[in-house]
């Protein structure tokens, strides 16, 4: 007999995934560890009786039997680390681990927000940087507008320490997930690891520009709030550890969260797949 068809009501297509983590969950949730790969035995038991009169007195006559058994079947393996995503997923929403909110009071917690993802490679970007902004600048200088020639002239001052700065400083990928609602539009902004990306970074650029087509998922620990910039003097602060303060604080403000955006460290970005009815 055919097998009843299973009752899929959607796919989850993963873009990035942080592995280490989902196992860490994964493993606290079930309380034995992560699950690597997973047997599935299945056999089947055919039976054969035979049965011959037995040689006894007419009184007590009787039957003799045996039987032969015969036994088929098989074993199926598989990777259960790409089912645990969801599984996960699932789980954490079950059990209360997971909020819809961006909001102040759920820092530090796990956060499933559904919106718009943009993603940016400034290492890709820093092969190219200055061809393209010696071609941007030829356009402004070319132009007939005044304020065009003007930033031109800005631009060619500051273009040799920008592009030096680009090249030299070992950026992540950065991703802007923009969430909407009937009363605000809020950004988040994150870091992805290259290497849990299903999608190489020049692909997605080349195919969307900055944002990527259809909607969003992302979950992810909210650890970081809009406007949250803390200062701290220390009382045996050095020059040099002064220093360091200003410039790392002037490189977040020049190529990191924007001031007025959510900060998360994300764990699963996918798109919910629906079948075709």
């Amino acid at each position: 007999m055919e097998s009843e068809p299973l009752l899929i009501e959607s796919l989850f297509d993963f873009f990035y995934l942080d592995n280490k983590k989902i196992s860490s969950f994964y493993a606290q949730l079930n309380g034995n560890g992560s699950i690597e790969s997973y047997k599935e035995t299945h056999g089947i038991t055919d039976g054969k009786t035979m049965e011959a009169t037995v040689g006894v007195p007419t009184v007590t006559g009787g039957r003799l039997g045996s039987s032969e058994q015969a036994q088929s079947g098989g074993e199926r393996f598989y990777n259960a680390i790409d089912t645990m995503p969801r599984e996960m997923i699932n789980k954490l929403d079950e059990l209360g681990f997971v909020s819809k909110v961006l909001c102040e009071s759920n820092l530090g917690r796990l956060v499933l927000l559904k919106g718009k993802l943009g993603i940016v490679d400034v290492n890709m970007l820093s092969a190219i940087v200055e061809p393209a902004l010696n071609f941007y600048s030829r356009e402004l200088r070319t132009s007939d507008r005044q304020e065009d020639k003007k930033q031109a002239k800005n631009l060619e001052k500051i273009k040799k320490d920008l592009i030096d700065f680009i090249r030299n400083v070992p950026f992540a990928i950065q991703s802007r997930f923009i969430v909407e609602s009937d009363e605000s539009v809020e950004e988040v902004w994150m870091t992805l690891n290259r290497d849990e990306l299903s999608t190489p970074t020049h692909d997605i650029n080349f195919k969307h520009g900055e944002f990527m087509a259809g909607e969003w998922y992302l979950l992810g620990i909210l650890d970081a709030l809009p406007n949250d910039d803390v200062v701290y003097e220390g009382k045996n602060d050095s020059e040099l550890q002064d220093m360091i303060k200003i410039f790392v604080n002037e490189l977040k403000n020049l190529a990191g969260r924007p001031k007025s955006s959510f900060g998360i460290t994300p764990i699963a970005i996918f798109r919910n797949i629906q079948p075709t009815l």
